[in-house]
């Protein structure tokens, strides 16, 4: 690796919409492919977003610092001849940032090193720590990490080799505060992916890792990284997609996943679960909502305090082309009762990765979105919400790109469906030259289906309306 360049440029935002400090969402629009993947707040309240920007061949790591959309400094660290990406961040004792990611010096996707670094407030490296995967292995990928009451970090990802590579052996390390490597487990037993959370053991003796790596729920390791048990997939408590999972106050977890075939009439639906440590569901709720609906890659689940715990999901189907963007995001009490939910984006396609609960009761989301510009590239994609948006009646809050009310498909044929958690709705709809052909119709919660196949093709206004007030309107195409 030749000579370190940093490389602090400007770049030119496209935002969604500007409201006040508390709540915002906006996307990058730049000239090259440009994600983050995990964000948190330092200690002067700015927003620290790791992850890489460049074209195939040209990536390097980059590290976002903002406020809202109208205060951002982006600085991506240019190595020559070097390929790299941060993953993941927690904020030191000193104020300042320990990063890790990943690191080689050929122009590659993957990386054959463990990449740590310290990272000062003003966005310099100050330190860095190289630490190469074994020989058998070509690719490195990381996935998560966390800060133990100890202060020691533990990392999670995976190792596999060239093409076709399909070894995917978890990779655990622990490193210091200073970023030193302490200890180092890879494990050829289970293969392991993206979607998989780790957590502390509520005893701090140890770490949890759940997911399915090849078919187990949960490894369990002692603080020296041994594997010292493994609970199995068991046919009545599957868990499909990413996981997001959380330790409650009573010593349970709270556990988001998707339900399939294994609950009747769900397909990727959202499941969340209360279950005690050896993985047995003590509560769950499914979420039915048409498509496939996934938590973000890394991390869908997560709160501050336990009555508002935050989960977000987003469409992954191609029988959804065009709510490919729209997101949902659910607020649920410690007893899964969802208190409020909301749908946002719109027809960008959108890829999350995380999300994060903040101690002023809100959660920022980490991913990216196409560019809107038809370049084919990707953005680094961010919303920050507070409760009080999810709460709190659409039309009577400042967001316009969030909505109680999802009318769905655009066109449509023989049906129109609507989608709502918000009770004492009804629909009208009226043919464009408006002649009424539903009146106030009450919609049903979750979802509502509208026989549709004795309509001309053509465009039709609806109407969706609050005890008589129009609180959300349209126009839809039928084929």
């Amino acid at each position: 690796m030749k000579k370190e360049l940093f490389l602090l440029f400007a770049i030119v935002f496209q935002c969604t919409f500007t409201l006040a400090q508390d709540v915002f969402e906006f996307s990058v629009a730049d000239s090259v492919n440009t994600y983050c993947i995990s964000t948190f707040i330092d200690k002067s309240g700015n927003f620290i977003s790791f992850g890489g920007s460049g074209l195939p061949g040209n990536r390097h790591a980059l590290i976002m610092k903002f406020t809202n959309e109208n205060d951002v400094v982006i600085k991506t660290f240019v190595k020559d001849d070097t390929t790299s990406v941060f993953s993941n961040g927690i904020l030191l004792e000193n104020g300042n940032y320990l990063v890790v990611g990943a690191i080689d010096n050929q122009v590659e996707l993957y990386k054959r090193n463990l990449y740590v670094v310290e990272i000062s407030e003003s966005l310099d490296i100050l330190k860095e720590n190289m630490y190469p995967i074994p020989e058998a292995y070509d690719k490195f990928s990381l996935f998560d990490m966390l800060i133990r009451p100890d202060s020691t970090i533990f990392v999670f990802g995976s190792l596999d080799d060239s093409l076709p590579g399909d070894m995917r052996h978890s990779y655990f390390a622990t490193l210091s505060q200073s970023g030193d490597l302490l200890n180092t487990t890879i494990s050829d037993l289970y293969k392991s992916y993206y979607g998989n959370e780790i957590l502390c053991k509520s005893d701090n003796n140890g770490y949890l890792a759940i997911g399915d790596f090849s078919f187990v729920n949960l490894i369990e390791f002692d603080n020296d990284l041994n594997i010292v048990n493994t609970i199995p997939m068991n046919s009545n408590y599957f868990y499909h997609g990413a996981i997001g999972a959380r330790w409650l106050s009573d010593g349970n977890l709270v556990i988001g996943s998707l339900a399939n075939q294994e609950v009747p009439g769900a397909y990727y639906d959202l499941h969340m679960r209360i279950s005690d440590t050896d993985l047995v569901p003590l509560m769950d709720t499914v979420i039915f909502d048409d498509g496939r609906n996934w938590l973000p890659a890394f991390s869908g689940l997560d709160f501050v305090d336990e009555d508002n715990i935050w989960v977000v999901t987003y469409p992954q189907d191609e029988t959804f082309p065009n709510t490919e963007g729209i997101g949902r995001i659910y607020l649920f009490d410690s007893g899964l009762n969802v208190k409020g939910a909301k749908y946002f984006g719109g027809s960008t396609p959108r890829y999350l990765y995380s999300i994060k609960a903040l101690e002023d009761g809100g959660c920022i989301i980490t991913g990216i979105q196409d560019d809107e510009g038809g370049t084919g590239y990707r953005d680094a994609y961010f919303k920050k919400v507070m409760p009080e948006s999810i709460i709190t009646h659409a039309e009577e809050t400042t967001d316009p790109n969030d909505y109680d009310v999802l009318v769905y498909p655009v066109p449509f044929d023989s049906y129109i469906k609507i989608e709502t958690y918000r009770a004492d709705l009804s629909v009208s709809l009226y043919s464009q030259d408006g002649g009424k052909l539903i009146a106030n119709l009450k919609l049903s919660i979750p979802r509502t289906q509208i026989e549709t196949t004795g309509l001309n093709p053509g465009y039709y206004i609806y109407k969706i309306s609050d005890n008589g007030k129009t609180i959300q309107s349209g126009k839809v195409l039928k084929q």
